[in-house]
């Protein structure tokens, strides 16, 4: 039995996070149309996303915050934008108000929660700002609707199998 659940959340919220940090610097995928960036193609918002329904959105939060903070210093792609930051943080937030909502293991729930955060996050917000602050134009925005509502089933299943594999584990630790 585990005396401080808090500490052992916060251990786990670091481990995942540098899983998430390794999955966004080293094995992402850029991807680069009609002469510029176009998106980032990576699993970090699915560990992102998984520690937000464990523990919660204070910690989901943390992760996403920590997450775009450190990959920005481990393998800057530009200048440091703190909207991104903002958005990486909402990331962590989002699911977790749905899991009170909604149950955390069928399958229905849990895309349901992604795909309203990647709707969010990833399409409205950090779209909008790439278009404000010029970084691209409208024109291309499709692109980056395409690949955010494709990476829903894949984020979806990745966290289900996490969640459905864990969740014994975190039942002895946390529930007891």
């Amino acid at each position: 039995m585990v005396k401080n659940k808090n500490l052992m959340k916060l251990i786990l919220t670091a481990l995942f996070t540098g899983i998430a940090v390794v999955l966004k610097c080293f094995l992402g995928i850029p991807v680069n149309l009609f002469g510029g960036f176009i998106k980032d193609i990576n699993l970090s918002t699915s560990i992102i996303m998984y520690t937000s329904i464990i523990f919660g959105p204070l910690y989901g939060g943390i992760a996403g915050g920590l997450v775009d903070l450190l990959a920005y210093v481990i393998r800057p792609m530009g200048a440091f934008q703190p909207l991104f930051t903002v958005v990486n943080i909402l990331f962590g937030v989002i699911p977790a108000l749905f899991t009170k909502l909604l149950p955390n293991r069928p399958f229905v729930a849990i895309l349901v929660k992604v795909a309203v955060t990647q709707t969010v996050c990833s399409f409205i917000l950090n779209t909008l700002i790439l278009i404000l602050l010029g970084y691209m134009p409208a024109s291309v925005a499709w692109v980056r609707a395409l690949s955010a509502f494709v990476l829903i089933p894949v984020h979806s299943v990745v966290i289900y199998y996490l969640l459905k594999a864990t969740e014994p584990h975190y039942k002895k630790i946390f529930l007891q």
